[in-house]
C-alpha cells in the first residue's frame, strides 16, 4: 500500500452553498466553545484539587528542604579530618551526638576530630562539611572508625535545592496531577486557587426511554445516551445527576426550570429536531434560552445546540446514539472542559493513514468511528463501519474527519482524526 497526502474530491465553493443555511461549521462551533469563560476560581484544599485546573501562577512560600540536610544514613564530619581515610588507613573520630529528621541542631556541633551520627533527612549540624555513608564506617561505642574519604558537600542536600522560596512552581492553566499536589505541599501550601468542577445535570427526553435494567418492552429503549454522557463526566472527575423526562411540553419546562437553578451545565439528549414529539428546543425557547449556536455542519450530530439560560450553559444534543455521541465528544465535552478552565479544551487531533477509501457529504464535516493503531512509526486508522453502532462507539478511540468541501479520501491517504479516548493510546 502506498501512502500519500490526503486527496479530496468535489471541493464546494462558498458561492454554491445555500445562503439560507443557518448551520455553522465545526470550526466555528469550536471557536465559540473555546470562548466560554471558565467558572469563577476559588481556593481548593490540596486533598480536593486533583484533576482541577490551576487558575493563577503559584509561588512557593518556603524553601524545600528548609535546611541543609543529609541524603544518607551515616556520619556528619569535617571533610579534612578524613581526607586520607581508606581501608588500609582508617581514621577514628569521637562520636559526640546523634540526629534524626526534625531534631533541633542548635546544641550539636562538629569540630575537628569528631563526628555526629546522622539519619537521612536530618539537618546538617554546624561545622560539618560532608556526610559519610554508614557503609564506609564502623561504630564502636562513642567512636567511629572511618575507612573512606568524603569530599566537601558529599551527601548534603542544600537548603532550597528542590524548591526555593518565591519560586514559580505552577502556572495558570496547569492541570493538577498527584505530583503537582505534592509539589504544592512541599512548597508550603495547603490550598490552591482553581476553577471548580461544574455542577452538571443530564436529562434524557422521550416517552420511549426506560432506565437501564428496566424491562424493555416493544417500542421502548434504554436511556443509553444518558449513561454514556454521565460516564464521560465521571471520567472528568464530575458526578452528574441524571433524569429521564417524558414528551410533554409543560412537564419539560417545569423540570428544566428546576434543574437550571441548580447546575452550571445542563446536557439534554433528544428532542432537537422538528417532529411533533421533538419538544426540547420548544421548551428551551420558552424558558428564554439565548442560543449561541444551533445546528452544526457535522454528520452525525448536526442537530446540536449550545445556549445559555441565566448563568447555566445548555447543550441540547440529538437523540440518535451516534449523533448524540459525536456531539457529546466534539461539542459538549469540550464545553465542560472549558468551564473547568482547560486552555486546550478540544480533543487532540493527529494525522493518520486511512486503510479504506472514505466518502462523506461535501457540504459538511463527516465523522467516522475508527480504531487507530501505531505501527512502523505511523498511525493507521481502521474505520469501524461493518459492526453495530454501539459496538463501533465502544471500540473507537478516534473519529476520522472528512472536512467540508471534501467528498472522499482515497485509501492510503493522510487524513486527520480526533482522538476521543484519552486513556486509550494508539501506540500499541
Amino acid at each position: 500500500m502506498s501512502f500519500r497526502s490526503m486527496k479530496c474530491s468535489s471541493v464546494v465553493s462558498r458561492e454554491n452553498r445555500s445562503k439560507k443555511n443557518t448551520m455553522i461549521s465545526l470550526n466555528q462551533a469550536h471557536h465559540l466553545i473555546s470562548s466560554l469563560p471558565p467558572l469563577q476560581p476559588r481556593a481548593v484544599p490540596l486533598d480536593q484539587a486533583l484533576g482541577l485546573v490551576c487558575a493563577e501562577d503559584v509561588y512557593a512560600i518556603h524553601d524545600c528542604p528548609s535546611v541543609d540536610s543529609s541524603l544518607k544514613d551515616g556520619f556528619a564530619v569535617f571533610s579534612a579530618d578524613i581526607a586520607d581515610a581508606s581501608p588500609g588507613n582508617p581514621v577514628t573520630l569521637a562520636v559526640t551526638g546523634s540526629l534524626t529528621a526534625g531534631d533541633d541542631i542548635i546544641k550539636i556541633q562538629v569540630t575537628t576530630g569528631t563526628a555526629v551520627r546522622i539519619m537521612t533527612g536530618a539537618a546538617i549540624p554546624g561545622g560539618a562539611t560532608s556526610v559519610l555513608a554508614s557503609e564506609f564506617a564502623q561504630a564502636y561505642g562513642e567512636s567511629v572508625t572511618i575507612k573512606a574519604d568524603a569530599r566537601t558537600g558529599l551527601n548534603i542536600l542544600r537548603k532550597g535545592s528542590d524548591i526555593a522560596q518565591d519560586q514559580l512552581v505552577l502556572r495558570k492553566g496547569d492541570v493538577l496531577g498527584p505530583a503537582h499536589l505534592g509539589l504544592l505541599a512541599a512548597s508550603g501550601l495547603n490550598a490552591v486557587t482553581c476553577h471548580p468542577l461544574p455542577r452538571i445535570a443530564i436529562a434524557a427526553t422521550g416517552s420511549e426511554l426506560v432506565w437501564p435494567g428496566e424491562v424493555i418492552t416493544a417500542g421502548k429503549v434504554a436511556a443509553s445516551n444518558m449513561v454514556t454522557a454521565a460516564a464521560e463526566m465521571q471520567a472528568l472527575g464530575v458526578t452528574a445527576s441524571t433524569v429521564i423526562l417524558r414528551d410533554n411540553l409543560e412537564h419539560l419546562q417545569e423540570h428544566f426550570r428546576q434543574i437550571l437553578s441548580q447546575v452550571d451545565v445542563l446536557i439534554t439528549c433528544g428532542g432537537v429536531l422538528d417532529g411533533d414529539k421533538d419538544l426540547t428546543m420548544r421548551a428551551m425557547e420558552q424558558l428564554g434560552m439565548e442560543k449561541i449556536f444551533h445546528r452544526v455542519r457535522i454528520g452525525p450530530g448536526k442537530g446540536a445546540c449550545m445556549g445559555r439560560i441565566g448563568e447555566t450553559i445548555v447543550f441540547n444534543l440529538p437523540g440518535g446514539p451516534p449523533s448524540n455521541h459525536v456531539a457529546l465528544l466534539l461539542l459538549a465535552l469540550p464545553g465542560v472542559r472549558r468551564l473547568m478552565g482547560f486552555m486546550q479544551c478540544l480533543p487532540p487531533k493527529r494525522q493518520v493513514f486511512v486503510t479504506e477509501e472514505l466518502t462523506g457529504q461535501k457540504n459538511w464535516t463527516q465523522l467516522i468511528y475508527a480504531r487507530v493503531k501505531y505501527a512502523n512509526g505511523s498511525l493507521y486508522a481502521f474505520p469501524l463501519r461493518n459492526i453495530g453502532r454501539f459496538a463501533a462507539m465502544a471500540a473507537a478511540n478516534a473519529l476520522i474527519e472528512i472536512p467540508e468541501g471534501c467528498a472522499a479520501i482515497s485509501k492510503g491517504s493522510l487524513a486527520e482524526a480526533w482522538f476521543v479516548r484519552e486513556t486509550d493510546t494508539p501506540y500499541e
